[in-house]
């Protein structure tokens, strides 16, 4: 969306019900500030798929693309800034998959935190959230929207936050809307303990035409359309709350792992004693051990690939990518 004109007015929806959060600053508000000292590890990759910046006229140029085209990856990577140029513009139903590099995991309260751009409290733009431990199954988090479906709204209209739930672009620049794995059903496929990935995807806020839906059906009302090459989502940053490796865990813990990369076994030296568990990349449990510090793995029976190992000592823990050749 276009947050960066000067909008002269701002004319409120009809209000109905209010029954999530309220803003930040607000009593009851989830809202999480960028430098909460709760986050303790940041997106650090991923990919991105622009969408058109008006998906109902894919003939509409603005910056020399029919596509959104405004900031970059890079943007969207590391610590939540509060500045309102430091985006990755999706578009219409734009997705960008970020990964990290330790594993989120579902712990007490909230376990993630997404950043938009929003200039107000009042001007909301949202998207879709949706995880995965393989990069392969995704699942998404169960949505809702009170938002009046009456009149479309616009970049001179304005939504109050209390309308919405579990949907990224809640709340303004520079605090975090926060998602709670265990929002999600139990599934096989899904190892909440071990989320690699979250995957933005824009909610087109349409009312009519090309729709976008919350979990019940019901038709999500945001800024449409957004024609300009900051059309979209503008997604800031994604930060870890709950993991299964705490940054500063890289310096206190001494593990080696060798030959790194193996065909077969895979040595494991600790400094003290020390869990181990090996995963698959799916988030599969294969091997653990308790109170060790030295032991041999034979990965020989597994196929190629990214393998992680979780190394755990007087409550602190170490993540170590293996790869199988």
């Amino acid at each position: 969306m276009n947050k960066f004109l000067f909008l002269l007015v701002l004319f409120p929806l009809t209000l109905q019900a209010q029954s999530f959060h309220p803003a930040p600053g607000s009593a009851g508000s989830n809202a999480i500030k960028k430098d909460s000292s709760c986050f303790v590890g940041w997106a650090t990759g991923g990919t991105v798929i622009r969408g058109f910046i008006d998906i109902a006229d894919t003939t509409a140029i603005s910056g020399g693309s029919n596509r959104a085209s405004f900031g970059n990856l890079q943007n969207a990577l590391g610590p939540a800034t509060g500045t309102i140029t430091d985006v990755l513009s999706l578009g219409d139903s734009g997705v960008a998959t970020l990964s990290f590099n330790q594993f989120i995991m579902d712990g007490p309260g909230y376990d993630f935190a997404v950043f938009e751009n929003g200039f107000a409290d009042n001007y909301i733009e949202v998207a879709h959230v949706e995880v995965s431990s393989d990069g392969i199954h995704f699942f998404r988090f169960p949505s809702t929207t009170e938002v009046p479906v009456i009149t479309q709204a616009s970049n001179s209209t304005y939504t109050d936050c209390r309308m919405i739930n579990n949907l990224a672009g809640k709340y303004r620049i520079g605090y975090g809307t926060p998602f709670d794995l265990s929002d999600l059903p139990n599934d096989p496929d899904l190892n909440k303990s071990a989320v690699q990935f979250v995957r933005i995807i824009d909610a087109i806020g349409a009312i009519s035409g090309h729709t976008t839906t919350d979990q019940f059906g019901t038709v999500i009302n945001d800024p449409y359309p957004t024609p300009f090459e900051s059309g979209g989502f503008d997604l800031e940053a994604v930060g870890i709350i709950n993991a299964t490796l705490g940054l500063d865990d890289f310096e206190l813990l001494k593990v080696n792992a060798f030959p790194n990369p193996t065909s077969d076994q895979l040595q494991i030296t600790i400094d003290g004693e020390a869990s181990l568990s090996l995963y698959a990349a799916d988030g599969r449990l294969l091997f653990t051990k308790e109170r060790t510090n030295s032991t041999s793995i034979s990965l020989g029976e597994f196929a190629p690939g990214i393998y992680h190992l979780l190394v755990t000592q007087d409550g602190k823990q170490q993540h170590v990518k293996i790869l199988r050749n």
